[in-house]
C-alpha cells in the first residue's frame, strides 16, 4: 500500500490514507492508526474503510455534501 496521506486525530491515533492493488483490483484503504506504547511507531487497527478504487469519485461526492449538512 501506498500512503498518500495522514491526519493525526489525537496524541496517539491518526487517520491514513493508502492505496494499493489486492488479488489484482486497485483498493483505497482508509483506516485508524495507534501508537505503539513507548514509541513513535503507529500500527493499523481493524477500524477503517477499504473499497475499490474505482468508486473514489463516487466517495469523493458523498463527503462534499458532508458541506451542506447544517
Amino acid at each position: 500500500m501506498k500512503q498518500i496521506g495522514q491526519l493525526d486525530v489525537t496524541d496517539s491515533k491518526r487517520l491514513v490514507l493508502s492505496i494499493g492493488e489486492f488479488r489484482g483490483v486497485e483498493r483505497v484503504d482508509l483506516r485508524q492508526y495507534v501508537k505503539v506504547k513507548d514509541g513513535d511507531e503507529y500500527i493499523p487497527t481493524p477500524k477503517g474503510v477499504n473499497f475499490a478504487a474505482e468508486w473514489i469519485d463516487d466517495f469523493v461526492k458523498m463527503v462534499e455534501k458532508l458541506k451542506e449538512v447544517d
